[in-house]
């Protein structure tokens, strides 16, 4: 069985992990063209992303950390928040789209949700652990649904969004942070990144 520990950055860049997460190198191949990504592959994103989550934790507050730092069962939140991003796009192969040299990604949680779920049975996780992984797979897409300069409910549907997922929302907003940081919107809408980054900040200074 896998343990967490076994994952690390650069174990799967220097191609350590072909045989345990094949999957996973697959998302080489998948090359993304939109608002978010400018000729980027899933597999460097879900890199450069899982580099900025480390830097962002390393960087929390005190209560934050302690809570990342709690054990569900074998493992801490902050592990198991580790291995639902590096799986948050895995079924980007799957739910792919090609319009010209544009890419989109509809439903590709809901189908990562089915992918990582396989995938998960290698490692050695409780059944705890494993639903929440797969809680965050799924939902990782939710806020940016509705986190829009131009909406006029972003407090209500907020609200409920907190309440929806109060048991995984701490790292739902780190992921959703990282993410954000770790594609090429910066580039393609600064207005619509600035606000994104500063709304994500607030949230997580206030915690």
């Amino acid at each position: 069985m896998l343990k967490i520990s076994d994952i690390t950055i650069e174990k799967i860049k220097n191609n350590k992990l072909t045989k345990e997460l094949p999957e996973f190198y697959e998302l080489e191949n998948v090359i993304e063209n939109n608002l978010w990504h400018t000729n980027d592959s899933t597999f460097n994103h879900t890199l450069v992303v899982l580099k900025k989550l480390e830097i962002l934790v390393s960087h929390v507050n005190k209560k934050i950390k302690l809570y990342l730092n709690k054990k569900v069962d074998n493992y801490t939140r902050k592990d198991l928040l580790f291995l639902a991003t590096l799986f948050h796009d895995i079924a980007k192969k799957e739910a792919c789209v090609k319009d010209g040299m544009s890419t989109s990604f509809l439903k590709h949680e809901e189908l990562g949700h089915s992918k990582a779920k396989n995938i998960l049975n290698r490692f050695d996780l409780s059944k705890k652990e494993k639903e929440i992984v797969l809680r965050i797979v799924k939902n990782h897409g939710m806020i940016h649904s509705f986190l829009d300069l131009e909406t006029n409910e972003l407090g209500k549907k907020f609200e409920k969004y907190m309440k929806d997922y109060k048991d995984i929302f701490l790292e739902l907003i780190l992921l959703s942070l990282a993410d954000t940081l770790g594609c090429q919107l910066k580039s393609n809408n600064p207005k619509n990144f600035k606000f994104r980054i500063k709304f994500f900040q607030n949230i997580i200074k206030k915690y």
